[in-house]
């Protein structure tokens, strides 16, 4: 018959498989964190500097305690006067010393955690689209405002206590052993204890942290998907379900929050408890020498001044210890970011390109954004300098898959990509994205003003240049009906502003950055028949020596193209001009037929 293991030995294992990870966490904060506590080397080396000060003026201050008790229990009052000064100084000392610390502490721990949030902001800049388009907004924005906070537990000041805690125990306990080795063996007879109980509470709060920030997160996602989400949630009287929803998930992070609150209430009671027992412990055994004159009054006092400077040390490394443990979730979490690779070593910046007209090319290009299943087969397609191509098929046929292979958004399993007669691959993303002009059926707009998005086109927008490509938008007007004009705000993702009214500015965007390749992903279809009619004109201009690849739905808008790829399923099906095509029994011929059916049966 089998035993089931008792408890000391599952606490032992417990305990051996958290130092474990400790060691792998260790590893991973000093190849993230390491760069950067050597850029602030100087704070971490001044507070170094104040560990041997604060260790020289905590004995000093013994020893001062002890002589000035002496000289009064002996009646030298001459010789305690005379000690006054040095204790008004010892004080001061010890006031100038504490600002300094504070000072060099805000100053390693908020510089280190600013580096750590651009660091985190430029990788996630630098980051491949795949990883982000599979990332939800709510978990990239825990990582900014809640894990790097989490992460304080290892950084800045906690740093130098990892040095200071152990070089202050071990200098008091010299100290105190000079004065009375056996007093000094009592004092720390309960370290094993507080090690043991510091080690148990930081595995405790370790699991609680790693469920609070995984549920911090949840909440995140889900409260994001609401904000975003709120007309379609007022559309189907959503509203009591979701309140549910997160009141339900808010009460399970409070009662997260409760867990860790009474852990660190019973952690901070036993730490009050240990302390206390050392101090009357050592104050009757420290009676019972001066009792039978083994030591002096002064030397009691002394000691009995150093024994809080032997406990904080003892529990203190236990706090680190659990606040270290508290930390490791939230640095695992920002290693599995910024261990990602990135598609790039530079931020991209705006490259312009002198050439007018690209030829692009898709060679035998196959793609999927998975392994197992592949959304493009084996395209071949060659647009010249100048050409106009229009790529037409049913919803999922694979059009906007290629804009997003053009762009160098997915790399193609199969194939290659040319632009310019370079292959892609060889090209930076400033140097490829800087080419290619985008105006997609979903424009993002950035709160701020319309003059500030339409500042995004390209660096050096002038005021004549911004007019002129917001008139043939047929944007202009509209802007200037507005109070405020072009400083008029737009709102969140362009709130303020209609379908149609953000896919303008989108135009006029395009028409700045006067990039030699231009992307028309259903760029007219939030606009009514008289304005598309007036923005299709400013598109053909905008067309007029440049290499145009146009996704259109309404097959009317690319009749004159030079060129009209028909896809199905991710391949090529058809090939020709309009007029050619209408002549097939193919599959163009039959989605202009069920357009026009549409359109008789709308009319």
């Amino acid at each position: 018959m089998t035993r089931n293991p008792s408890a000391v030995r599952v606490l032992l294992g417990a305990l051996r498989d958290q130092w474990r990870s400790t060691l792998q966490a260790a590893s991973i904060g000093r190849r993230l964190l390491a760069p950067l506590l050597i850029r602030h080397w100087r704070a971490h080396a001044g507070l170094l500097v104040l560990v041997f000060v604060e260790i020289a003026l905590t004995l000093v201050t013994a020893w001062l305690m002890g002589a000035m008790t002496d000289a009064a229990v002996g009646k030298r009052f001459e010789e305690l006067l005379g000690m006054i000064p040095w204790a008004v100084g010892i004080v001061a000392l010890n006031i100038a010393a504490g600002y300094i610390g504070i000072h060099l502490q805000l100053r390693a721990s908020d510089r280190l955690m600013r580096d750590m949030r651009e660091q985190l902001l430029r990788h996630i800049l630098l980051l491949p689209p795949r990883y982000t388009d599979q990332s939800r907004a709510g978990t990239l924005l825990t990582h900014f405002n809640q894990d790097i906070y989490g992460i304080e537990g290892m950084i800045g000041s906690n740093l130098i206590q990892i040095l200071r805690f152990p070089i202050i125990f071990a200098a008091v306990l010299i100290y105190m052993a000079q004065i009375h080795w056996a007093l000094a063996v009592v004092s720390i007879a309960a370290a094993p204890l507080v090690a043991v109980v510091g080690g148990t509470f930081g595995l405790l709060l370790k699991r609680n942290s790693r469920a609070t920030y995984d549920q911090v997160e949840r909440m995140n996602v889900f409260l994001s998907e609401i904000i975003h989400g709120l007309s379609v949630i007022r559309s189907f009287t959503l509203e009591k379900q979701s309140y549910d929803r997160y009141t339900a998930q808010s009460e399970r992070l409070y009662g997260l929050a409760l867990q860790e609150t009474r852990l660190r209430g019973i952690y901070s009671a036993f730490g009050q408890v240990a302390g206390s027992g050392i101090f009357l412990f050592s104050l009757c055994f420290g009676a019972y020498l001066v009792s039978t004159a083994q030591i002096t009054v002064g030397s009691m006092v002394a000691f009995l001044n150093l024994t809080g400077h032997l406990i904080y040390p003892l529990t203190g490394m236990a706090g680190l210890w659990i606040g270290f443990q508290n930390s490791i979730p939230a640095l695992e979490r920002l290693a599995a970011v910024l261990d990602q690779p990135t598609e790039s070593t530079r931020l991209s910046e705006y490259t312009p390109s002198e050439a007018h007209g690209l030829p692009v090319r898709f060679e035998d290009v196959c793609f999927g954004y998975d392994d197992e299943h592949r959304v493009i087969h084996h395209i071949g397609l060659h647009i010249e300098a100048g050409q106009t191509v229009a790529i037409v098929g049913p919803s999922g046929a694979g059009k906007s898959t290629l804009f997003a292979l053009l762009q160098g958004l997915y790399r193609p399993q199969y194939g290659e990509i040319t632009v310019g007669n370079i292959p892609i691959d060889r090209l930076s993303p400033a140097e490829l994205r800087s080419s290619i002009a985008v105006v997609s059926q979903d424009t993002f707009l950035f709160a701020g003003t319309i003059r500030d998005n339409l500042l995004l086109a390209r660096p050096g927008v002038t005021e004549a240049e911004m007019v002129a490509a917001a008139r043939a938008a047929s944007l202009h007007d509209f802007i200037m009906e507005q109070p405020e004009g072009y400083e008029t705000k737009v709102g969140e993702r362009g709130i303020g502003l209609s379908g149609g009214q953000r896919q303008r500015i989108a135009i006029v965007r395009a028409i700045l950055k006067d990039a030699p390749i231009l992307l028309l992903d259903e760029a007219t279809s939030a606009l009514d028949s008289e304005t598309e009619h007036e923005v299709q004109q400013a598109l053909e201009q905008l067309q007029l020596g440049r290499t145009t690849i146009v996704i259109a739905h309404r097959l009317s808008t690319v009749i004159h193209a030079d060129r009209i790829i028909v896809m199905q399923e991710g391949r090529i099906v058809e090939a020709g001009r309009h007029d050619e095509l209408v002549q097939q029994s193919g599959p163009y011929q039959r989605l202009l037929q069920r357009q026009l059916i549409e359109q008789s049966t709308s009319a």
